[in-house]
């Protein structure tokens, strides 16, 4: 990896681990319930231990005066909305040179393995890659097993192929593929359990940060749960939004999470922080 890229992880990974706020949300959905002010939301999290956010170039514009230490990931590409009939590949938005312009200190695309336009995806992953690599920008790609993509868009827009394995096994392939591509950091789901995640992370090739997804909102003793099984998987960090910025008791939370996280606290202990 080469100086630049060195240089701009520290600020992410302070840690050994990193705790990553997304509120890019409404580049696909409008306006979601938290997100109304994105700037206030920017002040709370920086009040907490989390290490980054996680945005898009318009809103990036919106907060710049409030991000404090966080890190700042810039989502690089986007496309369809919630209001599209038929899914398709993304499109760059903004150009690494151009994010590295802004100050940032990553970079993320959206990478649809599994969908009719695959290829077009993974190549636009690859050109994306090289160029981050020429301007020091370290680049995620989020990747999700196929059998997911209509749950994470919940709308039915995408044609996959037929599952022909679990979906454990779909999401260590497309993450190795992502890695195979290009990929500094992949961004995946959660696989269903602990042995099968860290499969995932002893394969990737790339540091692997875990999102939240539905699977992750069943309270807050499953929240921090699931928290706890992506450590236990030596994952490099995790990227949890709505049940985060969604929570009455935000910046709370963030703080039992990074507890887990940061400092490997039990889940016991770590839940007495929301008290």
């Amino acid at each position: 990896m080469n100086l630049g890229k060195q240089l701009r992880m520290r600020r992410i990974w302070n840690h050994e681990r990193a705790v990553i706020i997304p509120f890019d949300h409404g580049q696909y959905g409008g306006v979601p319930k938290g997100l109304e002010d994105p700037r206030r939301l920017t002040e709370r999290i920086a009040g907490t231990p989390a290490d980054a956010v996680l945005v898009t170039p318009g809103v990036l514009s919106t907060i710049a005066s409030s991000v404090g230490d966080l890190g700042v990931v810039l989502r690089l590409d986007g496309g369809f909305t919630k209001y599209t009939p038929l899914a398709g590949d993304y499109e760059a938005v903004v150009s690494p040179d151009y994010a590295v312009s802004l100050g940032v200190d990553a970079g993320i695309v959206f990478t649809f393995a599994g969908t009719a336009f695959d290829a077009q995806s993974l190549a636009r992953l690859g050109r994306t890659a090289e160029a981050a690599s020429r301007c020091g920008l370290p680049l995620i790609s989020e990747v999700l097993p196929p059998s997911l993509l209509n749950n994470h868009f919940e709308r039915e827009i995408f044609t996959v192929k037929a599952k022909g394995g679990t979906i454990a096994e779909e999401t260590l392939n497309v993450s190795r593929i992502a890695a195979e591509h290009g990929a500094d950091i992949v961004k995946t789901r959660y696989p269903g359990s602990v042995r099968e995640l860290r499969s995932v992370v002893d394969t990737c090739g790339a540091k692997v940060v875990v999102a939240g997804g539905p699977q992750s909102g069943k309270g807050d003793q499953a929240l921090l749960q699931f928290a706890h099984d992506c450590v236990e998987a030596n994952v490099a960090g995790i990227v949890f939004g709505r049940n985060v910025w969604q929570h009455p008791k935000m910046e709370k939370l963030i703080g039992a999470l990074c507890a887990i996280v940061h400092e490997n606290e039990t889940v016991a202990k770590a839940i007495k922080l929301l008290k």
